[in-house]
């Protein structure tokens, strides 16, 4: 407990999309903010984000993810943690260390609620028919390091960012008229369907729900999204937004050709063509639903349409 008798939730990636929305949404609403008091962990507390946060009453601290003495500091005294790791450098395993290292901290701290932010095991959803997808793998991975302690924790599992999808997959087709395609790698179509969420809106939504909630969410996994998408309603709502788009399907080494000339690792091009592969014919969350949970968040999500236009008026500011 803080000095202040509300439980400390510490955030990691705090100024990053998950974890400023986590930070967000506990700060923004006066019953949560009562509660709780956030723990905002960022490499840089001089970068804007991060005052943005202090200003909103986040008690903004330093640490890294790669330090254990830092890691401890972080976590003494708190009631939950949120945890995220991105790819950094795409050093995929190092998320794998990064997620173990802070598990270890929280058993040692008997944190009472673990919340991490994974992605599921490809690997072994398909029995190893698909073993390149290995940043989501490496995340996976920790899901069972977490169980094997028998730490109090939710594992929520996020779907597709609406960020994502405009700044990742959408590329230029022509200039006469301006037309953009959405490249997707076979199997991938038109049909397939994608989970999708405004993350940097969301996400703390269904944190809060969690936190709010221990009863019901420690020890179960929620799959997070608005709802599924087809490729089809992608293209049909970007075009209601007055951009000119179709969904194009590329042979798998044409769509790698592509994130190669982009700068993207060999590895990464075939981790992303397996996630497709795995989508078209697993699903993404493997059978699971999104309703759960929807009913944990119990707030109004940001729908297809608006977490595109929000995007786009940002990339026409400069900001994206």
């Amino acid at each position: 407990m803080s000095s202040d008798n509300r439980k400390v939730v510490v955030v990691f990636g705090a100024t990053g999309t998950q974890g400023g929305s986590v930070s967000r949404a506990i700060l923004g609403d006066p019953d949560t903010s009562r509660q709780f008091q956030v723990r905002a962990i960022t490499r840089d507390p001089s970068k804007p984000a991060a005052l943005a946060l202090a200003q909103l009453g986040a008690d903004v601290v330093k640490a890294s993810l790669n330090e254990k003495d830092e890691i401890y500091a972080a976590l003494q005294g708190a009631y939950a943690v949120y945890l995220v790791t991105n790819m950094e450098a795409f050093d995929y395993a190092a998320e794998t260390r990064q997620g173990k290292l802070v598990a270890d901290v929280a058993k040692e701290l008997e944190i009472r609620h673990l919340i991490w932010s994974s992605l599921p095991h490809i690997s072994q959803i398909t029995d190893s028919k698909l073993t390149g997808a290995v940043h989501w793998d490496g995340k996976a991975v920790v899901n069972d390091y977490i169980r094997s302690l028998a730490i109090p924790h939710t594992i929520i599992n996020i779907g597709v960012y609406a960020s994502f999808i405009i700044d990742f997959f959408l590329a230029p087709l022509s200039t006469d008229p301006p037309t953009l395609s959405l490249c997707l790698p076979e199997p991938a179509n038109i049909n397939t369907l994608l989970p999708v969420v405004d993350a940097a809106a969301d996400v703390g939504k269904f944190v809060k729900g969690i936190l709010l909630r221990p009863k019901e969410t420690i020890g179960k996994q929620f799959d997070v999204a608005e709802r599924y998408y087809t490729g089809k309603e992608i293209v049909e709502t970007l075009n209601k937004l007055g951009r000119s788009v179709v969904c194009q399907t590329l042979p798998k080494e044409t769509f790698k050709a592509a994130l190669a000339s982009r700068g993207l690792p060999e590895f990464f091009q075939e981790d992303l063509c397996q996630v497709f592969q795995y989508i078209e014919e697993y699903g993404y969350f493997h059978n699971n639903t999104v309703e759960e949970a929807r009913e944990i968040a119990s707030e109004p999500l940001i729908s297809l349409e608006e977490a595109f236009r929000r995007h786009l008026e940002l990339v026409k500011l400069g900001d994206k």
